[in-house]
């Protein structure tokens, strides 16, 4: 039978599965299925311009005072507040659909939704996966950190909390080619040293990973030969999603990805976690040594801008030791004193190795394990009770750390729910060129906090993998 129809009847059909089938679900879906974006309250009203402003309280008022009969009353004062800006970032997924499948499903809507299902459904798990990623980054979207190199086509790749052989230990460390199993599409990253690191470069040659061989001290990957020469410090990257800098670079003008915990809770600055080469730390150019700061506020200048750390005594990354219950007790009751009782922590939220490594002390102390439940903006959740708060684990979550969380100082600054791009009038485009149609779904969010030292981290805990 002749194809009759018109395409842009047929779009137009596409247009409202895509709007009133698929959408409400991906929106439950990308706000609802991992645990950080179902607990993360959601701020959409102190926008301003491409930002959200946030009023953080740091100092108390002086005019307190006890005084004698007749004495002068205490000397007036104010509550002490620091503006600071939660930029914008912009995060995509793109599905594409031929010419010949519009004009193949143009008579029953069960057609469309069978030709889009397969499309929706990946975008919306990759989406799903690749933000709870970025939640527990940096922003610099460190996929993996490179060790050494077998081969043109062969390298090895970071899996030790501590002691490789090659760049130092630092965050993404651990990650081996975890991130690089289900997307295996990556750029490396360079970085030029000279007293410092003054560079850094983002190369545009896909690495393509087409196999993994997985070991225990570090994971070997098979990738075609990228167009630069890695070296200690050298990470990975997806394609695009960090920007090249230089001596003239603004401060935080490489991140594009989501902010995460490992960003946000710490007592360093941005880069200081992500621009690393087992000598030098963060990017420190003579040119221009401002570091990229959290919301614009440098540790070293406003000290209450810094999370409860506890680290092995000779620096993070620098041991490991073992987890016990004064440890945690000792965190518990640091973020406690400062979020108030009751208030914080919330939520413990840690590995799956870590919670295996607290179960186990439970046992070995004859402590009775505990679990609760626990309410997201969307789903009930399961935790082990701890000091009547839940821990739980995250698939994404680092290794070798627990994090103790204030949800009340943490949130989702976005200025609209995930939607499909339709400003042009349809949610379908032709794409130049081609027999084929492209949609876009989209959110402009980004992760921020208005307490830094609400929040903490136990780090290097020893755990079996």
């Amino acid at each position: 039978m002749a194809y009759t129809g018109t395409t842009a009847g047929i779009l137009s059909n596409y247009d409202e599965v895509l709007k009133t089938f698929y959408l409400p679900a991906v929106q439950e879906q990308l706000n609802q299925e991992n645990l950080l974006s179902d607990i993360l309250r959601i701020n959409e009203e102190d926008v301003s311009g491409k930002s959200f402003t946030v009023e953080c309280h740091y100092g108390r008022t002086k005019g307190t005072g006890s005084r004698a009969d007749g004495g002068a009353l205490p000397e007036a004062d104010y509550q002490k507040y620091k503006t600071c800006t939660v930029p914008m970032k912009y995060h995509y997924g793109r599905i594409t659909v031929s010419g010949p499948t519009i004009a193949a499903t143009r008579d029953e809507r069960g057609a469309y939704v069978n030709a889009l299902t397969s499309e929706i459904e990946g975008v919306t798990r990759d989406l799903l996966k690749e933000r709870n990623r970025q939640l527990w980054g940096s922003g610099y979207g460190i996929l993996a950190r490179w060790r050494s190199t077998a081969s043109g086509t062969s390298y090895t790749l970071q899996k030790k909390y501590r002691g490789n052989s090659a760049g130092g230990d630092f965050f993404g460390s651990t990650f081996g080619a975890k991130y690089l199993s289900e997307n295996a599409s990556a750029v490396p990253v360079v970085l030029t040293v000279s007293s410092g690191i003054t560079a850094v470069t983002v190369d545009t040659s896909d690495v393509a990973v087409s196999a993994i061989t997985e070991g225990t001290d570090y994971d070997t990957v098979t990738v075609t030969d990228p167009s630069v020469t890695e070296a200690a410090g050298t990470f990975y990257v997806r394609p695009a999603s960090l920007v090249s800098l230089t001596s003239a670079s603004a401060a935080g003008a490489a991140r594009l990805e989501m902010m995460g915990l490992r960003g946000i809770i710490t007592d360093t600055d941005i880069d200081d976690a992500a621009v690393a080469n087992g000598t030098y730390t963060g990017f420190k150019s003579a040119s221009a040594p401002t570091a990229d700061t959290l919301q614009g506020l440098a540790v070293g200048t406003y000290s209450w801008w810094k999370s409860q750390i506890d680290s092995h005594a000779s620096g993070r990354y620098a041991g490991q030791r073992a987890l016990t219950f004064n440890l945690m007790q000792k965190m518990f009751d640091k973020i406690e004193d400062r979020a108030g009782k009751d208030k914080g922590p919330n939520i413990i939220i840690t590995s799956k190795a870590i919670r295996r490594e607290f179960l186990d002390l439970c046992y070995a102390s004859r402590k009775t394990v505990n679990t609760m439940d626990f309410k997201g903006g969307g789903n009930v959740w399961t935790g082990v009770e701890f000091n009547g708060v839940p821990i739980t684990a995250d698939p994404d979550a680092i290794d070798g750390e627990m994090y103790f969380l204030t949800l009340e100082d943490l949130a989702f600054f976005r200025m609209s729910d995930w939607d499909w791009m339709s400003k042009d009038g349809s949610i379908l485009s032709r794409i130049t060129g081609y027999d084929a149609y492209e949609a876009v779904i989209y959110q402009y969010a980004e992760m921020g906090c208005k307490r830094r030292n609400t929040q903490g981290v136990i780090t290097d805990i020893a755990y079996e993998a």
